[in-house]
C-alpha cells in the first residue's frame, strides 16, 4: 500500500507539472514574446514587432510613452498617435466618414502617424476616390520581380507602396525617386503617412537605426501613444490584462508552484511508513457467557425462577415426579419469589434436590 500510494502521488505531480508546462507554452509564453499579436504590434519582440521602438522612445527624457487600448481620443498639441501595421489596400479604399474621423482627432492639434504594412502590388487596384477627393493624395504600387511574387506568402522586407501627393503634402523621405513618407497640416494638426514602415520594426531598428527620421516622425511632443486597439487589444478589465500590465507572469508561476508544493505536503509524509501489524486472533466470550447474555436480553429477572422451573419439569424424569422432588423444588421457588432474589432461590432449590437425593440413597 505505501509503495502504491507513493507511485500515485508521483504520477499526479508529473501530470500537474506537465499541465503547467503546457499552460506556460500556450498562454504565458506567447504573451511574453508577443507572438500572440499581429505584425507591428508594440508587444511583439520578434523582427516583425515594434517593441524596440517603444522602449527606445521610453528612454527619452521628458517623453511619456503609453499604449492605447481604448477608442482614439481627440489629440492635443503635445500628443502624437502612432498607428502601425495598417493594411494599405483596405485603408486607402475606406469611405469618406473614415477620413472625417481622422480630421476630428486632429481638430485640437496633435499629430497622427500612420505606418502601412510592407505590401506588394495588389492584383486589383483599390478604389481610392474618397481619399483623393478629400486629401489629394493617391497611393501607388511598384511592380515586383518574379522571385518576390513567388514569396507572396510572407511579409516583404521592402514595400512596393509609394505616394503621389498633392501640393498640400510635404515629402519627408523618397525612395527610388518616389515619395515614401509624406505629411501635411490638417484641421489644426499634422498627418503623416509612411509607405515603407520596415525602418520602424525591431529588425529595422537593429540593422539601421535612423534616429533623426524617428525624431522627425514623432515631432516635438511630450506624449506618444501606440494604438493597440486596432489589433483587437482592448482594455476590458480582465485578469489577463492586469497580469500583462503589471508583469505578474512570474508571480503567477510562483503561486502555482507554491500551491503544488502545498498539495504534495498534505498528501505525503516525510516519515518512514509504519510496519503493518500482523493480524491476531480475535478472542470473544465463551459458551457460558454467551448463554448468560442471551438469557439476560430475553428473560426478565423476576421471571427467571419460573422459567427455570418450566425447563426443569420438562426435562425431569418420571421418577423425580413420583418421589416428590418436583413439589419440593416448586415450594422452594415459591418461597423465594417474594424475596426478588433469583440466585438465592436457585441455590435453595439445588440444596433441596441434593438433600433429597442423599436421603433416598440412605433408604
Amino acid at each position: 500500500m505505501p509503495a502504491a500510494r507513493n507511485g500515485a502521488i508521483w504520477s499526479i505531480m508529473f501530470l500537474v507539472a506537465l499541465f503547467l508546462a503546457g499552460a506556460w507554452a500556450v498562454m504565458i509564453a506567447p504573451l511574453a514574446t508577443g507572438d500572440l499579436y499581429p505584425p507591428y504590434s508594440s508587444f511583439r519582440t520578434d523582427p516583425l514587432g515594434a517593441k524596440a521602438l517603444v522602449e527606445s522612445l521610453s528612454e527619452q527624457p521628458g517623453l511619456d510613452v503609453t499604449r492605447l487600448y481604448k477608442a482614439r481620443p481627440p489629440l492635443d498639441r503635445e500628443t502624437t498617435l502612432l498607428i502601425l501595421g495598417v493594411d494599405s489596400v483596405g485603408w486607402s479604399s475606406s469611405p469618406k466618414p473614415a477620413f472625417d474621423d481622422y480630421e476630428t482627432l486632429l481638430k485640437n492639434g496633435g499629430r497622427i502617424v500612420i505606418a502601412f504594412l510592407p505590401a506588394r502590388a495588389p492584383e486589383m487596384p483599390p478604389n481610392t476616390a474618397a481619399l483623393q477627393e478629400q486629401w489629394h493624395i493617391r497611393p501607388r504600387y511598384r511592380k515586383v520581380s518574379g522571385r518576390a511574387q513567388r514569396d507572396s506568402g510572407t511579409i516583404p522586407r521592402e514595400a512596393a507602396l509609394y505616394f503621389e501627393p498633392g501640393k498640400e503634402w510635404r515629402v519627408l523621405q523618397s525612395r527610388r525617386g518616389d515619395a515614401a513618407i509624406v505629411e501635411r497640416d490638417l484641421t489644426g494638426g499634422t498627418l503623416v503617412l509612411i509607405g515603407d514602415s520596415f525602418p520602424l520594426s525591431n529588425q529595422g531598428l537593429s540593422e539601421a537605426s535612423d534616429g533623426a527620421l524617428i525624431a522627425q516622425l514623432v515631432g516635438t511632443v511630450k506624449r506618444v501613444l501606440f494604438d493597440e486597439n486596432q489589433f483587437g487589444v482592448s482594455e476590458t478589465g480582465s485578469v489577463a490584462l492586469l497580469l500583462r500590465k503589471y508583469h505578474l507572469e512570474a508571480a503567477l508561476a510562483m503561486l502555482l508552484a507554491v500551491a503544488g508544493l502545498s498539495v504534495w505536503r498534505n498528501t505525503s509524509t516525510f516519515l518512514p511508513p509504519r510496519e503493518a501489524q500482523r493480524s491476531s486472533r480475535v478472542t470473544g466470550r465463551d459458551s457460558h457467557e454467551g448463554l448468560a447474555a442471551l438469557l439476560r436480553r430475553n428473560i426478565p429477572e423476576d421471571r427467571l425462577l419460573s422459567e427455570c422451573w418450566k425447563e426443569w419439569t420438562r426435562s425431569a424424569s418420571r421418577r423425580d415426579s413420583q418421589q416428590g422432588r418436583a413439589e419440593m423444588v416448586l415450594a422452594e421457588i415459591e418461597n423465594e419469589n417474594g424475596k426478588q432474589d433469583p440466585v438465592a432461590g436457585y441455590r435453595a432449590a439445588c440444596r433441596a434436590l441434593a438433600a433429597r437425593g442423599i436421603l433416598m440413597e440412605r433408604k
